[in-house]
């Protein structure tokens, strides 16, 4: 089996994102989810700016169509402004091991709104993929999470679970919209307008009206985020748009979702965790999932 570029961009991709996650790990106890992902971005944002007169002309910006540059903000709304808030809005109501598991279905959420918005063909083979994958997803969270979660409440159970649905969702919209935005822009000139402009939207609609300050952070964690950024967000995030563009949204984000595999692997090798039978169950989902895609 060979993989193609695309394929093989959006798997390294998935890698990249778990070592980030390793890195962040402790820092999400400590810092605000809005200002991680606004330093993140921004950091982002400045390398792709930077990087924008040497790989492209900036004269080509004026050829992409309004709609396009209206899909991309509202992709950016979609999934990382409202669907993130949701997500941590469930967090906060149900608790990781009820909250990840719901969210992470949102691959099959992606093939929905390919199919419907897109009109792409529904292959049996993607799909028992993003089963596969959703699954493992699942088995994963189970596995590394307490099991000693406090029960909540009849409504705050409710509206955690609406709002991890929801942030499913937004997510599937928001990566199916990349696709036809990124019609006329390059990977770097899509990233340049989009790590700032999720930035910006973070700081004006989270950051500012709950109080939060970058002001606090101490040097080292200017160091991890900055990093973090140019990595994760950075070439993450290039890699994965390269992936969407070329073999669609459904296929780039089951590949990229067996990220958690590649963190259990790595928590095991550096913080010698210990892994368990869901653990291992998932993970042989995920693998069987980007087996059956590929």
């Amino acid at each position: 089996m060979t993989l193609s570029t695309a394929e093989f961009f959006a798997l390294g991709c998935a890698a990249i994102w778990a070592v980030n996650a390793l890195v962040l790990r402790n820092l999400a106890h400590q810092i605000p989810p809005a200002t991680i992902n606004a330093v993140r971005c921004g950091a982002a944002g400045v390398i792709f700016l930077l990087c924008l007169p040497l790989t492209d002309s900036l004269s080509s910006l004026v050829l992409v169509p309004w709609t396009e540059w209206g899909l991309l903000l509202l992709s950016l709304t979609a999934g990382l402004v409202i669907g993130d808030t949701l997500y941590l809005v469930s967090l906060r109501e149900i608790g990781v091991s009820r909250a990840m598991p719901l969210s992470g279905t949102f691959p099959l959420s992606t093939l929905l709104f390919e199919r419907l918005l897109l009109g792409t063909p529904l292959q049996p083979s993607l799909l028992l993929g993003c089963l596969l994958v959703g699954i493992g997803v699942v088995l994963l969270a189970l596995d590394r999470t307490p099991t000693t979660t406090p029960s909540a409440a009849p409504t705050r159970l409710l509206r955690g679970v609406l709002c991890a649905l929801a942030a499913s969702l937004l997510w599937g919209l928001a990566v199916t919209l990349l696709k036809p935005a990124l019609t006329h822009l390059t990977m770097v000139q899509a990233n340049a307008a989009r790590m700032p402009m999720v930035a910006v939207l973070l700081y004006l609609f989270v950051m500012r009206p709950t109080g939060q300050s970058v002001r606090q952070l101490s040097r080292r964690a200017w160091i991890l985020l900055i990093g973090s950024g140019v990595s994760g967000m950075g070439l993450g995030a290039f890699m994965f748009l390269t992936a969407l563009s070329q073999i669609g949204p459904a296929k780039a984000v089951t590949l990229t979702s067996v990220s958690p595999v590649f963190g259990v692997v790595l928590a095991v090798l550096f913080l010698h965790e210990k892994v368990g039978p869901r653990a291992l169950a998932g993970a042989a989902c995920c693998l069987a999932g980007v087996y059956s895609v590929l």
